[in-house]
């Protein structure tokens, strides 16, 4: 038998599963059906594994909505996280905070390379409903502000 999550991880794992299934439904067009939802296959995979690896699946699928987003420009995460926001769930910028390998090495290294990153750096600080500190949110505008400021001087 496996062990109950902790609040916390529960919480990650009830907020996940919401945006996935949001994600998957309104942006991917996907119609769940009572025989596949993303929360049929989580149930599957608690059934098989326990929730801890569902709750690793819905890490990777969110990772995969982030790595999608990617490409967008800031006005349709904007919209997203806007929808999301207004459903009372977590938005895709801060789970592209909280879980994007990219915004790690992009803080972690302090600057931004490109305008992928510039984007990405972006639709957090614009978030307000993003759960960062203000001197988090400072600290990537200063980033956001050194980019620009570089983009400008190259001809």
């Amino acid at each position: 038998m496996t062990r109950p999550l902790s609040p916390d991880r529960e919480c990650e794992f009830q907020e996940l599963l919401a945006f996935v299934s949001f994600y998957m439904t309104h942006v991917s067009g996907v119609t769940p059906t009572p025989t596949l939802s993303i929360e049929t296959v989580c149930a599957g995979i608690i059934e098989q594994h326990g929730k801890s690896k569902a709750l690793e699946g819905l890490r990777q699928a969110a990772n995969d909505v982030i790595e999608e987003l990617s490409g967008k420009r800031a006005a349709g995460v904007a919209a997203l996280d806007e929808a999301l926001h207004a459903s009372g769930l977590i938005t895709a910028s801060e789970v592209r905070r909280r879980y994007a390998s990219s915004y790690k090495r992009i803080t972690k290294r302090g600057t931004i390379r490109n305008d992928t990153e510039y984007y990405l750096i972006n639709g957090i600080v614009v978030d307000l409903a993003s759960a960062i500190s203000d001197e988090e949110r400072a600290t990537l505008q200063r980033l956001l502000d050194r980019y620009e400021v570089a983009a400008r001087g190259k001809p």
